[in-house]
């Protein structure tokens, strides 16, 4: 069985559209940014052409001089043009490399501290708490307990949230903090039939700098024994 996770009944990764409206809003406020610059520079620029001009007639006797200005207004417009796109340019490229670095520093002060919680199959039964996971059937004798460990092999703690079974849009409450190294038991209450086919859960988090995940998990009996897959963490956003 698939579970559809959601987070306050939206789907739970809203990150890319809320990274896709962010980077919109930024690239509008760049285009204004360089319309503004550009008009500016040109309203600068025909004020200080206005006040050449007027220089110019003052101190002509003759043509030649008028001439030699409208010769070389080209070469001045050349300038001015050729100067704003260059730095134009420029700043854009500086705009990009400062994006640049910034994500990449977020990415490594996120690694440095994301935890990454390991499920896997328990043999003893210490677990005290449990779910239900999968669709309830009337018939309770092909009900299976199914005991898992879940430790955190990342580098730094878990503060659980929810524990997504399906039972409801937003998950079941799951609060604990699971330290690194540390590790919590718990159990599934499945259906046989449905975990030869397959069930699929989920665990939501948050770190120490209040970044939040959730990781997916696939369990499926072969034969005799039951395997769990485990996902990666996928990160929400940052409270």
């Amino acid at each position: 069985m698939k579970v559809t996770f959601k987070r306050f009944g939206l789907p739970y990764n809203p990150q890319k559209d809320k990274k896709n409206k962010n980077k919109n809003k930024i690239i509008r406020h760049i285009v204004w940014f360089l319309i503004a610059f550009i008009a500016i520079s040109v309203l600068l620029t025909l004020v200080v052409e206005a006040l050449i001009r007027i220089s110019i007639a003052k101190l002509a006797i003759n043509d030649t001089i008028d001439s030699t200005w409208i010769g070389s207004l080209a070469s001045y417009w050349g300038g001015i043009i050729g100067g704003m796109i260059s730095g134009t340019l420029a700043f854009i490229g500086v705009f990009y490399t400062i994006r640049y670095y910034k994500e990449s520093d977020e990415q490594k002060e996120k690694a440095a501290i994301q935890p990454f919680l390991n499920v896997t199959m328990a043999s003893g039964g210490k677990a005290t708490r449990g779910f239900s996971l999968g669709k309830s059937k009337e018939d309770k004798k092909k009900q299976l307990q199914v005991n898992v460990n879940i430790k955190n092999i990342g580098n730094g703690f878990a503060n659980t949230l929810v524990v997504h079974t399906g039972a409801n849009s937003g998950g079941l409450a799951f609060n604990n903090v699971i330290a690194v190294g540390e590790s919590i038991d718990l159990f599934f209450m499945v259906d046989e039939d449905e975990l030869k086919k397959g069930l699929h859960f989920g665990i939501q988090y948050i770190d120490s700098m209040r970044n939040e995940y959730i990781q997916e998990y696939d369990m499926k009996k072969k034969y005799s024994s039951i395997k769990i897959e485990c996902g990666y963490p996928g990160f929400l956003e940052q409270f």
